[in-house]
């Protein structure tokens, strides 16, 4: 029922905004696309029971509109269903839905200001995550954009404020965001570990975010900087026994891409330093964790429309337990639950304007990004793991 509603919402938006456009009411333009994935593991389970056989609880249903009522403001948002696994359980939600004005300063530099749910500058992939014609694999490297906590990534309820300056033949893009994270289940996974009776609430945070590149954009250097404060409230059953208190999130990203006709080059590294002492109970004497992550990323086009993709992603918890036997002996869990290293390689086929084909196949050792709500059972969580996926896109 919730997938009809929104394909009906999405023809509505279409039709009105042609009858708009040929009325000359004002500027519109409505979009939208439809993305289906299908995954199978030898071993594990991701977006679902994908060791069980071929799992295709891995969908995107959207639609965005922009309205251009002046030359330098627009408002703009996007409404997506997205299932994936036990993690989403596709109820649409509002990615993005903000107010943007902008105005140049001089002949050249530009400022701008927008308020609302905003997308977050985070790395140089977030902010088009969400389509799969802009991401460069089915999968991003989930050493840097987990999709277990895509809700958290992706968007803010807040102000960004934004600017771009071109320096002789260079450009500096800076961006920073002011908000409320948004808060549910994927951050109670994400930063306690499991869902419990309690919940985040009265949240705040802060990311900034500096690029700077030629303008031929054959390359690029950025780094993002960010700071979340969780205000956490234990529910009734008072697990682990924490009491209220804050989870406080730091990170930093340093990203660089070289870009050719024919390649395009890309690497990041992250720093992730998570507090969670303030809420006391099971966290008091081990709440802090100091991650690091990384991957390295080679893109060859080979033809117009096809793309061979080639990978590294390597993510560890703990960045002073890197082999992990130091929680294994704290906590008894195995070591691979701390760390994951992932091979992948991929290759892409834009068929037309509007429609893409993806093929991935990912070797994986570890299992620390793996879904807890798609794998209940540790006992038989395994080390080593392929994933093989496919993906089709449709988009109007």
């Amino acid at each position: 029922m919730k997938y009809a509603r929104l394909l009906s919402l999405c023809c509505l938006l279409c039709f009105s905004g042609r009858l708009l456009a040929e009325d000359n009411v004002s500027e519109w333009y409505v979009g939208g696309f439809i993305t289906q994935g299908l995954v199978a593991t030898d071993n594990n389970n991701f977006a679902g029971k994908s060791s069980e056989g071929v799992s295709s609880d891995f969908r995107e249903l959207a639609v965005y509109a922009t309205w251009r009522p002046l030359s330098n403001m627009h408002f703009s948002g996007q409404i997506m269903s997205r299932p994936f696994g036990n993690v989403d359980d596709g109820t649409p939600q509002i990615d993005y839905l903000l107010a943007d004005y902008s105005f140049s300063v001089g002949s050249y530099n530009e400022f701008g200001l927008r308020v609302g749910r905003v997308k977050l500058p985070y790395g140089f992939y977030n902010e088009t995550r969400d389509v799969s014609f802009t991401r460069p694999s089915i999968v991003l490297p989930q050493s840097i954009y987990l999709d277990v906590i895509r809700e958290i990534q992706i968007s803010a309820d807040g102000v960004m404020a934004y600017g771009y300056f071109p320096i002789s033949d260079l450009r500096i893009d800076v961006d920073l965001v002011i908000g409320k994270p948004r808060e549910g289940d994927q951050a109670e996974y994400a930063y306690l570990r499991s869902n419990y009776s309690g919940s985040f609430t009265d949240s705040n945070g802060v990311m900034s975010r500096v690029t700077l590149g030629d303008d031929a954009e054959t390359w690029r250097l950025g780094i993002t900087l960010g700071r979340y404060d969780l205000r956490y409230k234990p529910g009734s059953l008072g697990e682990l026994g924490l009491s209220q208190g804050d989870v406080n999130f730091d990170v930093a990203v340093a990203s660089g891409q070289y870009n050719t006709e024919s390649w395009s080059l890309a690497a990041e590294y992250m720093l992730v330093s998570v507090d969670r002492s303030d809420l006391g109970g099971f966290f008091e004497l081990n709440g802090n964790n100091n991650s690091d992550s990384y991957y390295l990323q080679a893109i060859y086009r080979f033809n117009r429309d096809w793309d061979l993709l080639i990978r590294r992603d390597v993510f560890y918890l703990d960045k002073n337990d890197r082999s992990g036997l130091k929680a294994e002996q704290l906590t008894g869990l195995p070591a691979y639950f701390m760390w994951a290293k992932d091979y992948t390689i991929g290759l892409g086929w834009q068929a037309s304007q509007n429609i893409s084909f993806r093929a991935e196949w990912h070797y994986v050792q570890g299992t620390v990004w793996l879904p807890a709500q798609d794998n209940p059972d540790i006992g038989s969580i395994k080390k080593n793991w392929n994933m093989y996926l496919l993906q089709a896109t449709y988009r109007f």
